[in-house]
């Protein structure tokens, strides 16, 4: 009896032991950066000279020169306090990257900045903002770690949210980061070696229009900053062809206007982007035809799926907004002769068979739960509905409240 009760306890302690050190696994242990795939700038400096400059950088303060260190070339700057801006036209979703090195001495730091024209206007490259996203990497004040600082603007509230705070995210010093920071569906992801440090709402008050760079230390040390600078390489900023990325997934929906539209109407459930289509719509009891016509992304507020499922998950005040801009822009489309259109997405299936069957399905849910909240009429959708042959998009008819079958979806940017 004793030795059984000596294993309980043995075994008791065992559970407890495992259950301290269970490990909680989501996005932070398992996000990966996605970055851009239509490049809006990119420099690596490999084949610049070393004490060249890079041409369209606008030098607001200070001076800095293309310098080698650990066998790759990188900005240097000669002086504490350098500024440096380069206008950019940034869409609505996008990446940032780039590689920095902090040199240990006097605390070396690192700030990028993004602006809107009105942030421009205000104060040209102010030392704390005015600016949509602040983000500061730098050498901590004891000589053991590197840290990060973000910061971003929030309109709704009129004033600046610390997102990740100086001194919470420590990481390994004496060595180059790769930041980067991904804007799609109106969130910020922070990535700083390949870890996601940070997720936040963000939607800039207006278009971004410029990035620009601080570097920066702190002061009373006897090395001029030259030799102990912040240094930068690896710049790359890119936007993204499809209107939002896995993080969203689930379902894609766009604004659909007939020909090459060179004006649109104002809509609030739209981004900026536009992208020329041709769409092969395949009408039950009717021919095929092929439509040619421009497309506008919509944003969702979140993925609407479980990884796997086809039941629409879509609740609560973001959804509800969402729902009334839509509505608010169906008048603009009807009259304009448009629809939307609905592509299912698959992406998480295991197979390419289920992929195309959660395309399908999820396409069907999400037309049938716009129904539901007045987008369209759930009777209509019956005949997609029992004779989809597996088509992963849905065109309804925003004049007649019909739907008809996409077999095939072309899209192409437009410039």
């Amino acid at each position: 009896m004793k030795h059984d009760r000596l294993i309980c306890w043995m075994l008791l302690g065992w559970l407890l032991a495992g259950y301290g050190y269970a490990q909680i696994r989501g996005g932070a242990e398992t996000a990966q950066f996605e970055p851009g795939d239509h490049v809006l700038y990119q420099e690596d400096l490999s084949g610049t000279p070393i004490g060249a400059q890079v041409e369209g950088w606008e030098i607001v303060r200070g001076s800095y020169e293309v310098a080698e260190f650990l066998d790759r070339r990188w900005f240097r700057p000669l002086e504490r306090d350098t500024r440096m801006l380069r206008p950019l036209a940034f869409p609505q979703d996008f990446s940032v990257e780039f590689t920095t090195y902090l040199s240990a001495e006097a605390g070396a730091r690192l700030k990028l900045f993004l602006y809107t024209a009105r942030d421009l206007e205000r104060e040209r490259m102010g030392p704390d903002g005015p600016a949509q996203v602040y983000l500061i990497v730098g050498r901590g004040y004891h000589p053991d770690h590197d840290f990060i600082h973000l910061r971003v603007y929030d309109p709704a509230q009129r004033r600046y949210q610390d997102v990740v705070s100086p001194g919470s995210y420590k990481f390994t010093p004496n060595q180059p980061h790769q930041i980067a920071l991904q804007v799609r569906g109106g969130q910020l992801m922070l990535f700083v070696d390949g870890t996601r440090v940070a997720l936040t709402s963000f939607r800039p008050e207006a278009p971004l229009v410029a990035v620009g760079f601080i570097f920066d230390a702190g002061s009373g040390h006897e090395l001029p900053y030259k030799d102990r600078p912040a240094l930068l390489d690896g710049i790359r900023i890119a936007g993204y062809s499809r209107p939002v990325g896995r993080a969203t997934g689930g379902v894609f929906l766009y604004w659909m206007f007939p020909g090459q539209q060179e004006t649109l109407p104002q809509l609030q459930a739209a981004q900026s982007q536009t992208f020329s289509s041709s769409m092969g719509l395949d009408v039950v009891g009717g021919e095929r035809r092929t439509v040619e016509g421009t497309l506008v992304p919509i944003d969702l507020p979140a993925n609407p799926f479980a990884p796997g499922e086809v039941r629409v998950r879509a609740e609560g005040q973001a959804w509800q907004a969402f729902v009334q801009r839509l509505k608010a822009d169906l008048p603009a489309v009807r009259e304009a002769g448009g629809g939307l259109v609905i592509v299912g997405d698959g992406g998480d299936g295991r197979t390419e068979r289920e992929r195309r069957l959660l395309a399908s399905q999820r396409a069907i849910a999400f037309a049938a739960w716009l129904a539901r909240q007045g987008i369209g009429n759930p009777q209509n959708l019956l005949s997609i509905v029992a004779n989809n042959g597996g088509y992963e998009s849905i065109y309804f008819i925003a004049a007649n409240g019909g739907y008809e079958s996409i077999f095939a979806l072309r899209l192409e940017r437009r410039r």
